[in-house]
C-alpha cells in the first residue's frame, strides 16, 4: 500500500507539472502587450515597456550593446534590432521560454517579511535568508526588526490585469473561501438528500415514489439550468423574501446564500438519486441478497447492512473529488447570483489575458482533480477491504 501511494503521488506530481508547463508555454506564445494594462499600453513609452518586461523576466538587457541599442560606431545593434520597429535597436532581447519556466519554478517558494500585524513588508532572497534572522536591529540592513517574522510563502507571481498588483495566491485564497462556504453546504445537502431518496426509490421500485423521483431526475437533466435557476430565484424571492444577490456584508449573510446553495444542490441531488438507485437495484438482484432474505433477515437490515454498503462504494470513489471540486465553484451559479467566488475567475482571467492568474488557477484545478481521484481510490479500500489497489489478481 505504501509503495502504491508513493507511486501514485509521484505520478500525480509529474502530471501536474506537465499541465503547468503546457499552460506556461501557451501563455508565453501570447504577444507581450498582454503583460500590460490598458492604461500602461497608452501611457508607457517603448523603453518603459521593455523595462517592465525585463523586470518580469520576459526580456534581458542586450549583452552586445548593454541596453543602449547602438554599437560604439553609432550603428544599430544587430542583436536587438529584431525587437524594434524603428531604425534603432531596443536594447533588450527575448529570454528563452525555458529560462522563464525555470524562474517560475525557482521562485515558487518565496520568503517574505511580515510585521507584528501580519502585513507583508518585504520579500527575501532564500539564498541570503540567514542574514535576516535575529532581532534587536532597527533596520533591515542585516537583521530583522523586533516583532518582525520571516515566513515561506507559495508564490505564483502577481496578477497583471484582473487584480493588478495582488499576489495570485492571495486572489485565489480569497475567492476560494467564498466558493467553499457555499459549495460544501451544497454538497452535504445534495449527498444526504440524493442518497436517501435514491434508497427509497430502490426500496419501492416501480411505485409512486420511484416514478416521482425518476420524473424529477429527467426534468432536471432535460431543462436548461439557467431556466431552473431563474424559477428558483423568482420563486424564492416572491414566496420567502430571499435576496436575489449574494452579499457577504448583509445583516443576515446566510439568507443571501440560500438561493445559490439550492441551485447548486438541484442537479447534484438528481445525480446522486440516479446512481444510488441504479447501484442498489443491481445489488438487490445478486445471489447474496436472496440468500440473506432466505435466512430470515428483514428488508430493512438487508437494505442498509448489505445493499447500501456495497452500493455506496462506487459513489465513494468520487466523493473526495466532489469535495475538492467545491474549491472551483460553479460558473453559472456564481455569475447568476453575483457570488465573488472562483467560478467566473478563470474565464475572467482568460478574457482579460491575465497570464499569471490563468497559470495559478489551472495549477489549482489540475492539483485538485488529480488529488481527488487519488483519494477516491483510497477511500474505496477503507469502505470495502476486498478491493486491493496492488498485488496480483483483481488489481485496480
Amino acid at each position: 500500500m505504501v509503495k502504491y501511494i508513493l507511486k501514485r503521488l509521484f505520478q500525480s506530481l509529474l502530471t501536474v507539472l506537465l499541465v503547468v508547463c503546457i499552460v506556461f508555454f501557451l501563455m508565453r506564445l501570447m504577444p507581450t502587450d498582454y503583460f500590460f494594462t490598458e492604461d500602461e499600453l497608452m501611457k508607457f513609452t517603448d523603453q518603459q515597456k521593455y523595462a517592465k518586461l525585463e523586470r518580469l523576466g520576459v526580456m534581458n538587457i542586450c549583452s552586445t550593446c548593454h541596453g543602449s541599442g547602438e554599437l560604439e560606431g553609432g550603428e544599430a545593434c544587430p542583436d536587438c534590432m529584431a525587437h524594434s520597429t524603428t531604425s534603432k535597436g531596443t536594447g533588450y532581447v527575448d529570454r528563452s521560454v525555458f529560462a522563464q519556466l525555470g524562474d517560475f519554478f525557482s521562485n515558487m517558494i518565496e520568503m517574505r517579511v511580515f510585521n507584528a500585524k501580519g502585513k507583508e513588508v518585504k520579500s527575501v532572497d532564500p539564498v541570503n535568508l540567514w542574514t535576516w534572522w535575529g532581532s534587536g536591529s532597527t533596520s533591515f540592513d542585516g537583521k530583522l526588526k523586533e516583532g518582525y517574522t520571516v515566513r515561506p510563502c507559495f508564490n505564483l507571481g502577481k496578477s497583471i490585469r484582473l487584480e493588478k498588483g495582488q499576489y495570485v495566491t492571495d486572489v485565489i485564497s480569497t475567492k476560494m473561501s467564498v466558493s467553499m462556504s457555499i459549495g460544501l453546504v451544497s454538497l452535504a445537502v445534495s449527498l444526504v438528500l440524493g442518497v436517501v431518496f435514491g434508497v427509497l426509490q430502490a426500496r419501492f421500485k416501480g411505485g409512486l415514489f420511484d416514478s416521482i423521483g425518476t420524473a424529477y431526475t429527467v426534468l432536471v437533466n432535460a431543462v436548461p439550468h439557467l431556466v431552473i435557476y431563474t424559477i428558483i430565484m423568482i420563486g424564492g424571492a416572491a414566496l420567502f423574501g430571499l435576496p436575489m444577490r449574494y452579499d457577504a456584508t448583509a445583516a443576515e449573510p446566510w439568507r443571501t446564500m440560500v438561493l445559490p446553495i439550492v441551485c447548486l444542490s438541484i442537479g447534484s441531488i438528481a445525480g446522486y438519486m440516479l446512481w444510488t438507485r441504479r447501484y442498489m437495484v443491481d445489488e438487490l438482484n445478486k445471489d447474496y441478497i436472496r440468500l440473506a432474505k432466505l435466512k430470515g433477515l428483514s428488508d430493512r437490515k438487508v437494505m442498509f447492512r448489505h445493499v447500501l454498503k456495497n452500493a455506496f462504494v462506487p459513489l465513494a470513489q468520487y466523493l473526495p473529488y466532489s469535495i475538492l471540486l467545491t474549491v472551483g465553484g460553479s460558473l453559472l451559479v456564481e455569475r447568476f447570483f453575483a457570488v465573488p467566488g472562483m467560478g467566473p475567475e478563470l474565464t475572467n482571467a482568460i478574457s482579460r489575458y491575465d497570464l499569471n492568474l490563468v497559470q495559478g488557477i489551472v495549477l489549482l484545478y489540475a492539483t485538485m482533480g488529480i488529488l481527488g481521484v487519488f483519494l477516491g481510490d483510497l477511500l474505496m479500500t477503507f469502505i470495502d477491504p476486498r478491493i486491493k489497489l496492488t498485488g496480483k489478481g483483481d488489481v485496480r
